[in-house]
């Protein structure tokens, strides 16, 4: 009996997770051994900050997240800024950031790698 109430709510808050995300990152990169790997990130926050004083040639220079380290700058996997769209978009194993500049501020997505989520759910939910 417990374990099937274990297993229910744990069923049940991967759908409310599942449900309340709206948006999957994957990105492309190249392993150690040259081989092609995918990194799968789940949308966890948004936000949207209006000042005009940063731009995407000067968002490195600037505090995007109040002191905060979402993202860990020397163990980045990767890097992504496109000119084009006014879009960087950067992380490690465990976080991605998508930052989205428009004229008057910013809009920056916060991603937790999936790996990183189910590690979570399975720790908490062990038989």
């Amino acid at each position: 009996m417990k374990k099937k109430l274990c297993l229910g709510v744990l069923v049940c808050s991967l759908l409310l997770l599942l449900t309340s995300c709206d948006e999957v990152l994957s990105v492309v990169t190249v392993g150690e051994d040259g081989k092609k790997v995918v990194n799968s990130y789940v949308s966890m926050i948004a936000e949207t900050v209006y000042d005009e004083s940063v731009t995407l040639k000067s968002w490195r220079d600037t505090d995007l997240f109040d002191g905060e380290e979402i993202v860990k700058m020397n163990n980045l996997i990767f890097k992504i800024e496109d000119k084009e769209r006014n879009i960087v978009v950067m992380g490690d194993k465990e976080t991605a950031v998508e930052i989205a500049f428009f004229d008057g501020g910013y809009k920056y997505k916060v991603f937790v790698s999936a790996d990183t989520l189910s590690e979570a759910f399975s720790g908490v939910f062990s038989f």
